[in-house]
């Protein structure tokens, strides 16, 4: 019984660590690269977990010492550094204070021991450590505490050998499994982050080649006539074809940078309340001449009586609605109808823009807003880019729906703002 007792204990015990353990390293991913919530984190879990385990669970003095103490304190000292492990330090010494006060010296004296070398091994050693020498490291903290506890522990009279034996066995068995674990997670956490970096690194590899390929062609093609501008027995006609030709490389190869500059930098730099209908009532002018050429009718409904605001910016607001109204002329080679339709309601305002044009297909959707992405002939893709991200400069959501040969409709909804 006395055995089944101590092991039960220990058992117990082991499981709140690996439940703070799992807590922590789930949840912890999505904060990767913020270190300070990372350890605010893992000291919310302590001390709910230590409440918890305080409230709820009848504590046995020696297995407390002498199992949960040295077992938590190595894996936070180890794994988490510095601040984690002070914290953790602090909670089980506390806890020894106030509910355990005839074994609070051995404790305290074992766990500084503990705390301090697991202090050294975490910056000297952890981080590049295989899990052989993380086993062996494991194994030394617990030695080092059980040495500083048993050497003060002064109550044998009230314990028996076999019960320092078998929670002296298990926390050895249990700091080796915990070690395990937690190594295994950690290791599995930092080959994501690596990928991450490795696949943010390719994406800025390939954008940066393809603005090369991009800016490279109408250079080129300006070089060339300018080279065909040397020539002898050209015409004046001639030579201003070929300036112009010339110069029409150089601005698509400026268009191209001031597309990429705004994808870099979309931030809304002064944002004020817009009138909704009369931003779309501005922009509608701006795109006629291109609709008339088209052969396209532009239809504008408000559906809200009252006047609508957002916050943003009206420059880049009416930026975004010029490049989407553009996009969805063009995709109407032989004419058709272009709807425009805002209202507002409790979810915020909403701008469907609607064409009758050649449609998209699934796997074109779900590349809409890739670099260089564009199903457009002479298109670069990176209008769609910037048009993305100022949406979401102004907390807006875009999103596309569309069938081949039944047109598209952009939907664009922002926060309201009522004045």
């Amino acid at each position: 019984m006395l055995i089944h007792s101590i092991l039960a204990h220990e058992f117990k015990g082991l499981l709140y660590i690996m439940s703070a353990s799992l807590m922590f390293l789930i949840i912890t991913p999505k904060f990767m690269f913020a270190h300070y919530r990372r350890k605010l984190l893992f000291i919310f879990i302590l001390i709910l977990l230590t409440c918890f385990y305080i409230g709820y669970e009848d504590i046995d003095p020696l297995l407390y010492g002498l199992h949960l103490t040295p077992v938590s304190l190595a894996l936070a000292a180890l794994f988490e550094g510095l601040l984690p492990g002070i914290c953790t330090w602090l909670a089980f010494n506390l806890c020894t204070l106030l509910y355990l006060q005839i074994y609070s010296i051995p404790t305290i004296i074992g766990s500084t021991m503990m705390l301090a070398a697991g202090l050294i091994l975490h910056y000297k050693q952890v981080l590049q450590s295989t899990y052989l020498k993380i086993f062996l490291m494991s194994l030394l903290l617990i030695t080092v505490y059980l040495a500083g506890y048993l050497f003060f522990f002064d109550q044998w009279d009230q314990v028996q050998g076999v019960e320092v034996v078998i929670a002296v066995i298990g926390t050895y068995l249990s700091s080796m499994y915990v070690s395990y674990i937690y190594h295994h997670v950690k290791n599995q956490e930092r080959m994501r982050e690596e990928l991450f970096r490795a696949e943010k690194y390719q994406v800025i590899g390939q954008l940066a080649a393809s603005i090369s390929h991009e800016i490279r062609n109408p250079l080129t093609t300006a070089q060339g006539f300018l080279q065909l501008m040397n020539r002898k027995n050209l015409t004046p006609e001639q030579i201003q074809t070929y300036r112009n030709y010339a110069a029409s490389g150089i601005e698509q190869a400026n268009s191209i940078i001031t597309d990429y500059l705004n994808y870099a930098k979309p931030t809304v730099e002064v944002a004020r309340p817009l009138y909704v209908q009369e931003e779309l009532d501005t922009v509608v002018p701006m795109v006629s001449p291109l609709c008339l050429l088209s052969k396209v009718e532009v239809v504008v409904q408000h559906l809200s009586q009252k006047p609508m605001y957002i916050m943003g910016e009206s420059k880049k607001f009416q930026q975004s609605l010029l490049n989407i109204m553009k996009n969805a002329v063009e995709s109407m080679p032989d004419g058709g109808t272009l709807k425009v339709t805002t209202w507002s309601d409790n979810e915020g305002v909403h701008i469907h823009i609607k064409d009758t044009g050649v449609g998209m297909s699934d796997y074109q959707i779900k590349r809409i807003g890739m670099p260089f992405y564009t199903t457009k002939e002479k298109g670069t893709g990176l209008g769609l880019m910037v048009v993305i991200s100022l949406v979401k400069s102004m907390n807006g959501t875009i999103s596309y729906y569309s069938r081949p040969d039944e047109g598209t409709t952009c939907v664009l909804q922002y926060k309201q703002v009522h004045l």
